[in-house]
């Protein structure tokens, strides 16, 4: 593993970004090419307004992490703006090795200079056991609301 750098994500990211999110599928069935709709979709993001996608890269693997950050204007907390992350993925042979932690940091500090008085997450109840709560306490997340969902 080399030294790992996290930087804002550009239009050529987008087939490293899918490899990530497509982490429980097998090397064969990695993408190896983008859709029209992902590539569409892609742009959508680069081009969003307050909407930032981060990626951390590995100087001999390459791309081995991402989360997207959207920046929401509120008329709560004194009009000062309220930080979505969601997409947080780190590749499995980089996980515990300050991948995630960096990306965290890079998008908490955005957050803290858009003036956002809160940042908030969502992460399954999947992961208590497996470390990934106990990551986001560590950078001082705390869980203090039921989230609800509901996939159309």
């Amino acid at each position: 593993m080399g030294p790992i750098s996290v930087r804002p994500a550009q239009a050529g990211d987008l087939l490293a970004v899918l490899r990530l999110h497509a982490h429980d599928l097998s090397a064969d069935e990695a993408p190896t090419s983008a859709t029209a709709r992902q590539q569409e979709t892609w742009e959508q993001m680069l081009a969003t307004e307050n909407l930032s996608v981060y990626v951390a890269d590995d100087e001999a693997a390459g791309t081995v992490g991402t989360a997207t950050m959207l920046t929401m204007p509120n008329l709560g907390y004194d009009c000062r703006p309220s930080a979505f992350i969601e997409a947080m993925v780190v590749a499995a042979n980089h996980r515990r090795r300050s991948v995630g932690r960096l990306l965290l940091k890079h998008a908490l500090a955005d957050a803290e200079a858009q003036g956002c008085r809160k940042i908030q997450l969502l992460t399954h109840k999947r992961h208590v056991d497996d470390g990934a709560h106990a990551f986001y306490r560590s950078l001082g997340f705390t869980a203090e609301a039921e989230g609800f969902r509901r996939y159309l």
